[in-house]
């Protein structure tokens, strides 16, 4: 085989390993949205920094992202001070990704990321929960938070209101409810 013939071969080969790697990525993204929530649309630090300051975090808080995608709130949350920070994702690529950025963070003992639906997570324990979740997907979610939290629990939600609450504060894009 010749230098051309291989570096075309070599060349096909690669570019078939990043369809692939595309379709998987892409594919894995309509995941959430037949879930019953909504696609990933990364946080702006802007408003991670507006989000995180309106939770008000404290030492001994628990903290829940509800669709925590690359992980960026649960580790602004961690890096604020609270005890632990536990993340539901259910794109696998955003958990290996999340899981990384902590590690690199340096706040990996605090912070967990589970690849587990919003719908199946625990909120028992949780004095703090983040929501960057879409409208259709906001009024079921008010319904597990109130079904589920003690009264006290902060809710802090990126642009999308909380139907039939109303907020205690915003800030920018965040919107603070409180039980």
């Amino acid at each position: 085989m010749d230098i051309i013939t291989f570096t075309f071969l070599l060349f096909a080969a690669l570019i078939i390993a990043i369809d692939i790697a595309a379709i998987w990525w892409f594919g894995s993204m309509l995941i959430p949205i037949i879930a019953g929530g909504g696609p990933y649309v990364p946080t702006g630090h802007d408003v991670v920094e507006d989000m995180i300051a309106l939770a008000d975090i404290k030492p001994t808080d628990s903290v829940i992202d509800l669709g925590s995608g690359d992980g960026r709130l649960l580790i602004a949350a961690a890096k604020a001070g609270a005890a632990r920070a536990i993340g539901y994702e259910i794109h696998p690529g955003l958990v290996k990704l999340a899981r990384q950025k902590a590690k690199r963070a340096n706040v990996d003992d605090r912070i967990q990321v589970k690849k587990q639906s919003m719908w199946k997570a625990d909120l028992g324990g949780t004095t703090l929960v983040f929501l960057y979740q879409i409208p259709y997907s906001m009024e079921k979610l008010r319904d597990k938070i109130e079904l589920e939290l003690p009264k006290g629990t902060r809710i802090v939600s990126h642009a999308f209101e909380l139907p039939g609450r109303t907020p205690v504060a915003k800030q920018g894009k965040a919107l603070l409810y409180t039980l």
